[in-house]
C-alpha cells in the first residue's frame, strides 16, 4: 500500500503528536513493506499527490485558513481511502488545558472531518466507544508505540543517587499536584534527586517567575487556573532537591529522556473524562529507556502499567516508598513492564493495527498479518 499522512504544517515535526501519530506509525508501516509520504496541508494539492496514495490519513485539527474537509472530498473522488485520526477527547478538554481554545474554535472542523472520513482511528478504547456512539463510524484502535531504534537504555550513572522523575507537557500541572506533597514528605526521609523533564521549554524558574507575574497581576484571567496549578506544585516541591530539563524537539526527545537517567518514573493523572481518552505514552517511554513506572490507578494506566497508586497522598506515598527502598522489587517490576511494552508497543506490534486500518475492506489485501512477519 501507499499511505500518506497529512500534517498541519511544515513544522509539524516540532510536536510530540507528530512523533507518535505520524513518524512512529510511518516507520511501523515501512517495516511491513508499505510506501509512506508525509505531506503538509495546503490550499490545493497537485495531481501527483492526489493520485499517489491508496490511503490518506488526516489528524486532529488544521489552521483555519485551510479546508481539510474539502481536501478529504478531493481524495475520495479519486477513489482513495480517507481516515481521520484523533488521539485526544476534544469534547472534554479542561479549562486549564492550553488546547481548550483550539478544541472549541475548531469543533466544526474536526467533527466535519470525522463525518467525511471513511473510518476513524484512535489509540484509545474509550474514544473508540465515543466515536461509535455519536458518529456511527467504523473505528480502528491504532496504539501509540515506540521505535526501539531511537529509545536507548539510560546510562546508569551516579548510581549512589536515586533519581525519581516526571516527564510531561505543559498541560499536566494539575496532575502533578497529586504528587507534590508526596515528593516533599518522602524527601524528608530519603535522599533522592527529583527530576522534571518538560512542562516548559525554558528553565523552570524562569517560567514560574513569568507565571507568577501574570497570575498576581491578573493579566490573563482566562488562564488563572493553569498558572495557579503550576505555582502551587512548584511551592510543594520547593524544599526538595530538584533538577529541571526543558523539553526538547521530538526527534531529540528519546535521547534526552535516556540522559535524564531516571530510576523511577512517575505518571500521576487525574480521573477525568478527558484523561480517560489518553494513552500510556509515558509508560512506554519510561520502560524503553530502563525506567520503572508508578502511575495513577485510573484509565488508561490501569489497563497496562501493572503498578498503580490510588489518587490519595497515602497511597502515592506508600507505593513510591516501596520502589525507593526495595531495589529487588524495583528491578523485577521493571523487567515485567519492559517485557509488556516490547511485546505490545514496539514497531512490530503496532504495525499490524495501522495496516488493517489503512487497507480498504475488500480491496487492497495484505497477507501474513501477524507480528514479526513481512508483507508478501
Amino acid at each position: 500500500m501507499k499511505v500518506m499522512f497529512i500534517m498541519d504544517s511544515p513544522q509539524a515535526y516540532m510536536s510530540g503528536i507528530w512523533l507518535h501519530r505520524n513518524e512512529i506509525p510511518s516507520e511501523s508501516l515501512r517495516k511491513r513493506g508499505h510506501a509512506i509520504k508525509q505531506v503538509a496541508i495546503g490550499h490545493t494539492f497537485p495531481d501527483d499527490l492526489l493520485n499517489w496514495p491508496d490511503t490518506v490519513i488526516f489528524g486532529r485539527t488544521y489552521p483555519s485558513q485551510f479546508d481539510p474537509i474539502k481536501t478529504m472530498t478531493e481524495f475520495k473522488k479519486k477513489g482513495k481511502r480517507v481516515l481521520y485520526d484523533m488521539d485526544d477527547d476534544f469534547w472534554s478538554v479542561a479549562k486549564d488545558n492550553p488546547s481548550v481554545l483550539v478544541s472549541n474554535a475548531l469543533k466544526d472542523q474536526y467533527e466535519g472531518m470525522i463525518r467525511e472520513a471513511d473510518a476513524v482511528i484512535t489509540p484509545s478504547t474509550v474514544l473508540a466507544k465515543k466515536f461509535k456512539r455519536y458518529f456511527k463510524k467504523p473505528v480502528f484502535i491504532c496504539p501509540n508505540g515506540i521505535d526501539e531504534r531511537i529509545y536507548q537504555e539510560r546510562p546508569h550513572q551516579n548510581t549512589d543517587t536515586l533519581k525519581i522523575g516526571y516527564m510531561g507537557a505543559a498541560s499536566h500541572w494539575k496532575d502533578l499536584q497529586l504528587i507534590g506533597e508526596v515528593i516533599s514528605e518522602l524527601y524528608k526521609k530519603h535522599d533522592f534527586l527529583f527530576t522534571i523533564y518538560g512542562l516548559t521549554g525554558e528553565p523552570l524558574e524562569a517560567a514560574i517567575y513569568t507565571y507568577n507575574k501574570i497570575y498576581r497581576n491578573n493579566f490573563q484571567p482566562e488562564r488563572n487556573a493553569y498558572f495557579k496549578s503550576a505555582l502551587d506544585f512548584y511551592e510543594q516541591i520547593s524544599s526538595s532537591r530538584m533538577w529541571h530539563v526543558p523539553f526538547m524537539p521530538p526527534e531529540l526527545h528519546p535521547k534526552t529522556l535516556s540522559m535524564c537517567d531516571l530510576d523511577i518514573g512517575l505518571a500521576p493523572l487525574e480521573d477525568t473524562e478527558f484523561n480517560r481518552g489518553k494513552s500510556c505514552i509515558k509508560f512506554y517511554e519510561y520502560a524503553s529507556v530502563g525506567t520503572v513506572t508508578l502511575a495513577s490507578d485510573v484509565l488508561p494506566y490501569s489497563d497496562e502499567v501493572g503498578y498503580l497508586a490510588k489518587n490519595t497522598k497515602k497511597d502515592w506515598y506508600n507505593k513510591l516508598e516501596k520502589l525507593i527502598i526495595d531495589h529487588d522489587f524495583r528491578n523485577k517490576l521493571l523487567t515485567k513492564q519492559q517485557k509488556w511494552v516490547r511485546e505490545n508497543r514496539y514497531l512490530d506490534a503496532i504495525g499490524v493495527p495501522w495496516e488493517l486500518a489503512c487497507q480498504r475492506p475488500g480491496g487492497v489485501k495484505v497477507l501474513n498479518q501477524t507480528r514479526n512477519e513481512e508483507k508478501t
